[in-house]
């Protein structure tokens, strides 16, 4: 090593251990420092430019525009970045609230022939700081805009239709008020406020299920865009309207807890009827729809009537009678409480036949001939029918006959004719028997020649 090598090594250790051991001197050279910026802040306070980004650019001017029936367009159009330059003192405050940006409207109110619907110009932006202490306007990112001005139409009562989406939960119906006349007035641009041939909005039900059922039930007031049809039917875009808020008009969406149930009127018979007759009671209608609180709505299963008593005699008759209505609910508004119902009442039939013994008949035997033999004597009826028609019935309304019309000497299978009464046809008859076997004999001869 040179002794200039020497000479520069040492140094560095010496300054080294000088910053790097000396803790004292350390902290002495901050201070320093620290006294050195306070004082130029204090008596130089030296102007720095910063840039305050995004700041909203406000409109002005528009009623200039409305005014000449005319109107804004674009009225999104965006922020923009400012360039301040302000003390070193004021640059931790400085912000977008201090600034206001903004285009005049005023400014192009002549720019508009009478003849143009829509025109796009070009509108300076210009910014001001609100307090004059924070600096000067440098320069801003954005210095102009284009906005688009169309002519002004105005519209009024424009029919609007409603319709819905999606579904109530179970047991819920709805009905809209005023629905079937609903319009709306306003102002657009002229040439998208002249093709609208109507309007429509849409309820969603389905957005209601989310509430708790027990309270679902009430008056909803909804305000709700109204999208706007061609005559074509084809849905315009949305239609910009001169204050530049979407067309809105108010529906009242009723919501009620109701449920449809089977009508079961009360027939209420003497146990002297239940034994000899039955009945069957049709009511008018099969089922009521029955409005109020969903937790009395959702127990019920049907609705009753008032007593009905049936009379001990076979008919079909109409008769009125009411409705009771269970406690806290009540009928559809449409709906009558005094129904009218068809009670039928029939015999009741027997659960076991009885039975009956009648004599058979054997005629128009030939006078040459003698019955000698037959069997049987007699037939066994099986008579089903009503409790009531089986104590009346009589076997005598039966007769049981063999012909031996044209039969000769022999023996014979022949059939037993049964002749009924009228007043046995409402009975069902079966026989134990339907032929009989019969000998014929010739009959001996009397001394006059005779036979007998």
């Amino acid at each position: 090593m040179t002794r200039r090598q020497k000479i520069f090594s040492a140094l560095g250790r010496f300054f080294k251990n000088l910053f790097t051991k000396n803790i004292t001197l350390k902290v002495t050279a901050l201070l320093f420092a620290l006294l050195l910026w306070g004082y130029v802040l204090a008596m130089e306070n030296p102007e720095y430019v910063k840039r305050v980004r995004d700041v909203d650019i406000a409109i002005l001017g528009e009623d200039s525009l409305n005014n000449r029936g005319l109107m804004l367009v674009t009225r999104d159009i965006g922020t923009t970045d400012v360039d301040i330059r302000c003390k070193i003192s004021k640059h931790s405050e400085l912000d977008a609230s201090r600034v206001t940006c903004s285009v005049d409207l005023s400014t192009i109110a002549n720019q508009f022939a009478a003849d143009e619907d829509t025109k796009t110009v070009s509108v300076e932006v210009t910014a001001t700081l609100r307090d004059a202490d924070y600096g000067t306007i440098e320069g801003l990112s954005t210095s102009s805009v284009d906005l688009t001005i169309a002519r002004i139409s105005s519209r009024s009562n424009v029919r609007v239709s409603v319709k819905t989406e999606g579904a109530l939960p179970d047991l819920f119906t709805y009905s809209l008020e005023q629905s079937q006349n609903l319009t709306v007035s306003f102002r657009g641009k002229k040439s998208d406020v002249d093709k609208i041939a109507r309007g429509e909005v849409t309820v969603d039900l389905a957005s209601f299920a989310i509430n708790d059922p027990s309270t679902l039930a009430g008056i909803y007031d909804l305000n709700l865009p109204v999208r706007f049809y061609d005559s074509a039917n084809v849905l315009l875009d949305d239609i910009v309207t001169s204050n530049g808020e979407s067309v809105t008009t108010n529906v009242r969406v009723i919501i009620r807890s109701y449920k449809d149930v089977p009508i079961v009127p009360d027939v209420s018979p003497s146990d002297l009827f239940n034994k000899l007759f039955e009945y069957e009671c049709v009511p008018s209608q099969e089922t009521v729809r029955l409005y109020g609180s969903y937790d009395i709505i959702k127990e019920i299963n049907s609705i009753g009537t008032e007593r009905i008593l049936p009379e001990m005699e076979q008919a079909e008759k109409v008769l009125k009678t009411n409705l009771i209505v269970p406690e806290g609910t009540e009928l559809e508004e449409t709906q009558s409480s005094s129904i009218s119902v068809v009670l039928s009442v029939t015999e009741r039939q027997a659960a076991e036949p009885v039975t009956h013994t009648i004599t058979i008949n054997y005629v128009n035997v030939k006078n040459s001939l003698s019955l000698t033999g037959s069997e049987p004597k007699t037939v066994t009826l099986t008579v089903s029918g009503t409790i009531l028609g089986l104590q009346t019935f009589n076997p005598n309304w039966i007769r049981a006959e063999v012909d031996l019309s044209g039969r000769n000497a022999g023996k014979h299978e022949l059939p037993i004719s049964f002749t009924l009464d009228d007043r046995a046809a409402p009975f069902t008859i079966t026989y134990s028997i339907e032929t009989a076997e019969v000998e014929l004999t010739d009959a001996p001869q009397t001394e006059s020649g005779q036979n007998h």
